[in-house]
C-alpha cells in the first residue's frame, strides 16, 4: 500500500520537470525570433528597395592603381579635390585635358572645371607621344612598349583606331592643319607620316633613332631629335617632298624640340645640359642659350605667343620666359620630375604633368602660382588640352539643368555639340545609360559638352540623383 503513493509522487515530479524544460525551450525559441526580427526586417526592406530602385549605370571608375583618386560617387556627392577651386581660366576656356599615364598603360581624362581625373582609357603598353587635332576631336597616342599609335575620339573618350607604325614609337607631332601626324619610330629609325583622314601611313623618312619632333607653323618643315649614339643631331625634314633638308650635329642627346610661334627659331633641350639651345631656322645654327634649372625637358608656348614655358626636372619647376628676349619672367615650383606642359585655350592656365609625384599642377600663369594639385595616376608624362572648339555657342544645343531636372527631350544632329549647364546649387552628372558618355561631376555653374557622332536615341540620368532623367534625340545630318 505504501508503493502506490511513492510511484505517484515520482511520476508527478517527472511531469513537473518535463513541463519546465518545455517552457524553457519555448522561451528560447521566442527570444531567438525576437532577436532576429530587427535584422531580418531591414534586410527585407533593403531587398524590396533594391528591387524597386532603377539600375543606375556605374560612372567610369579610375583604375585601382590610382588609390588617391576616388571613383565617382553614386550617392550624395562629395568634394574629391579639396586642394583648390578651379581657376576662372580653367572653368571658362578649357575643354578636356588628356594625360598619358606611363605606368598605368592608360590615358587619363582630366576635367579642369572639376579639377579631377574623371576616367581612364586603356591603351597599349607605355604611352609616350601625344598630340591633339586642331579641332579637338581626336587624340593620337604612341606606345613605346608596343608598335602602335592609338586614336582616341574625344566625344566618346574611346579608342576608335589603332595604327601599326613599327617598333618603339616615341614622340608625335601634328601639322597645323591637322592633316598629318608624324610618329618618331625609334627602333625602326624612321619617321612615319600618318594621314589623319584615313589613319593610314602614307610615307616614311629615314632618321636615326628619332625621339621627338616639331613642325613649323607653316607646316612645311619638321625638326627631329635624333638620338643615335655618338651621332646626336637635329634632322631637318622638308615635308613638301619628304626629304632630308639638313642636319645639325649636337654634343649631347636631344630631348625635346619645339618651334617658336613665328617659326623663326627652334628650342632644344638636351640630356645633361642645364640650358635650352636656340636654333635660328634661317641659318640652321645654334645662336643662343637660355639658362634653366637642372635637366630641362619640355618647351612650350601659350597659344597667343605671350609666354614661353619650360620645365626643369631637377628642381621641379616651371620657368616662364619672354619669347622675344628669352628673359626669365618667373619660376613656379610644381611637382616632382615635371615632364610635359599643356595650356588652356586662352593661355591663362598651364597644366604640368609631374611624373615622379603622380599628379598634375594647375598653374595660373598671370599670378605665377600653383592653384591646384590633382592626383593623376602612375607616372603621368605627356599632356594635351583641347583647343577652343571651332563650333560657336550658336552652333550647338544648350541644355539647362535646373530644379533637379533635365528637359524631357532634347534634339540635335550628328556633329552638333550639346552643352549641359548646371543651374542648380548642387553637383550633378550627365551619364548616358549605356556608357556612351559620362560627364563626371558638373559643379554648380559649370558645363559639360558632348558631340554626337551617330544618330540615335540616348537616355541619360544624373548618377547622384537617379530620378533625374532626359532623352537626347540625334538626327542624321541633312
Amino acid at each position: 500500500m505504501l508503493q502506490r503513493p511513492l510511484v505517484a509522487r515520482v511520476r508527478s515530479r517527472f511531469l513537473r520537470a518535463g513541463m519546465a524544460l518545455l517552457m524553457l525551450a519555448v522561451g528560447a525559441l521566442l527570444l531567438g525570433a525576437c532577436a532576429a526580427a530587427p535584422t531580418a526586417a531591414p534586410a527585407a526592406q533593403s531587398a524590396a528597395q533594391a528591387a524597386a530602385a532603377p539600375t543606375a549605370p556605374a560612372p567610369t571608375q579610375v583604375p585601382t592603381s590610382m588609390p588617391t583618386m576616388p571613383p565617382m560617387p553614386t550617392s550624395a556627392p562629395t568634394s574629391p579635390m579639396p586642394t583648390a577651386a578651379p581657376t576662372a581660366a580653367a572653368s571658362a576656356a578649357s575643354g578636356k585635358v588628356y594625360v598619358g599615364l606611363f605606368k598605368d598603360n592608360a590615358v587619363g581624362v582630366f576635367d579642369p572645371a572639376a579639377n579631377r581625373v574623371v576616367r581612364t582609357i586603356p591603351i597599349p603598353r607605355g604611352p609616350h607621344g601625344m598630340v591633339i587635332t586642331p579641332d579637338g576631336r581626336s587624340v593620337y597616342v604612341s606606345s613605346d612598349g608596343d608598335s602602335k599609335v592609338s586614336v582616341i575620339d574625344t566625344a566618346t573618350d574611346a579608342v576608335v583606331h589603332t595604327i601599326e607604325v613599327g617598333p618603339t614609337p616615341h614622340g608625335l607631332a601634328i601639322t597645323p592643319d591637322g592633316g598629318h601626324v608624324l610618329s618618331a619610330v625609334y627602333d625602326a629609325s624612321q619617321v612615319a607620316i600618318i594621314d589623319t583622314k584615313t589613319n593610314q601611313i602614307v610615307d616614311r623618312v629615314a632618321v636615326a633613332n628619332p625621339h621627338s619632333l616639331s613642325i613649323s607653323p607653316d607646316g612645311r618643315t619638321a625638326y627631329v631629335a635624333s638620338q643615335k649614339p655618338n651621332a646626336f643631331a637635329l634632322v631637318v625634314i622638308n615635308l613638301n617632298d619628304r626629304s632630308i633638308a639638313g642636319t645639325i650635329p649636337l654634343d649631347k642627346a636631344p630631348r625635346d624640340v619645339t618651334y617658336s610661334p613665328d617659326g623663326k627659331q627652334v628650342y632644344v633641350s638636351q640630356a645633361a645640359v642645364d640650358s635650352v639651345q636656340v636654333v635660328d631656322t634661317a641659318s640652321a645654327k645654334i645662336v643662343a642659350q637660355m639658362p634653366t634649372g637642372a635637366s630641362p625637358h619640355h618647351i612650350f608656348f601659350t597659344p597667343d605667343g605671350e609666354y614661353g614655358l619650360v620645365v626643369s626636372q631637377g628642381p621641379g619647376d616651371l620657368a616662364i620666359f619672354d619669347p622675344a628676349t628669352h628673359k626669365a619672367l618667373g619660376t613656379v615650383t610644381v611637382g616632382k620630375q615635371p615632364h610635359w606642359i599643356a595650356t588652356s585655350a586662352d593661355g591663362e592656365t598651364a597644366y604640368v604633368a609631374n611624373e615622379a609625384s603622380n599628379d598634375i599642377s594647375v598653374v595660373d600663369l598671370n599670378a605665377r602660382k600653383v592653384v591646384a594639385t590633382v592626383p593623376a595616376g602612375n607616372a603621368p608624362r605627356k599632356i594635351v588640352a583641347q583647343p577652343k572648339m571651332a563650333a560657336s555657342a550658336g552652333d550647338g544645343v544648350a541644355v539647362k539643368i535646373d530644379q533637379f531636372a533635365f528637359p524631357a527631350t532634347v534634339t540635335a544632329t550628328v556633329g552638333q555639340p550639346v552643352t549641359w549647364t548646371n543651374a542648380d546649387s548642387t553637383s550633378h552628372t550627365v551619364t548616358e545609360l549605356t556608357g556612351t558618355w559620362d560627364s563626371g561631376t558638373i559643379e554648380p555653374g559649370q558645363s559639360f559638352t558632348w558631340t554626337p557622332t551617330a544618330p540615335g536615341t540616348y537616355t541619360y540620368r544624373c548618377a547622384f540623383h537617379p530620378f533625374m532623367r532626359g532623352v537626347l534625340e540625334v538626327k542624321p545630318k541633312a
